[in-house]
């Protein structure tokens, strides 16, 4: 066995499995977000974990990319009502589970928000769904793209 092999032996012996205390999942009404809720329920139930569900009502039009566009107050008006249910029939699957959930709805910029909300409340997993493309990191969505590279926590990317 090489030096090396042994040194890594040696370290997975020492080295801890992680402990996540407190997971986040972000979700829409996507059914890959269905799927990393799933994920987030299991791992919660593994470690023992807090589970936070978190959805964001975005406040400017996706095709507005340079213009702070604001949708109108009848869409905004489904997208509360819609995110209400999300995060019940989320946090339904959770309590189903016996994890303790914490629904968390959030306004603004999906991708800021969450990582706002992982860095200010400690949370040491999230696990968020990417867009249905393949290939690397600069392939991901936007929002699982932004959130893999500014946050500190573990990131779990649900394919």
């Amino acid at each position: 066995m090489s030096q090396t092999e042994v040194r890594f032996e040696e370290y997975l012996q020492k080295c801890a499995l992680p402990q996540y205390g407190k997971i986040a999942v972000a979700i829409d009404h996507s059914m890959r977000s269905a799927v990393a809720l799933r994920r987030a329920i299991s791992l919660a139930k593994a470690f023992c974990s807090k589970l936070y569900v978190i959805h964001v009502i975005p406040t400017k039009l996706p095709f507005a990319k340079r213009a702070h566009v604001a949708p109108p107050p009848e869409i905004y008006e489904i997208q509360y009502e819609h995110a209400k249910d999300v995060l019940s029939s989320a946090s339904k699957a959770a309590k189903d589970e016996g994890i303790e959930a914490e629904s968390v709805l959030l306004e603004g910029d999906p991708a800021e928000e969450i990582i706002r909300f992982v860095k200010e409340n400690g949370i040491d997993l999230i696990v968020v769904s990417s867009k249905e493309k393949e290939g690397s990191l600069k392939h991901l969505g936007s929002v699982s793209g932004k959130i893999a590279e500014e946050v500190k926590s573990s990131v779990l990317i649900e394919r």
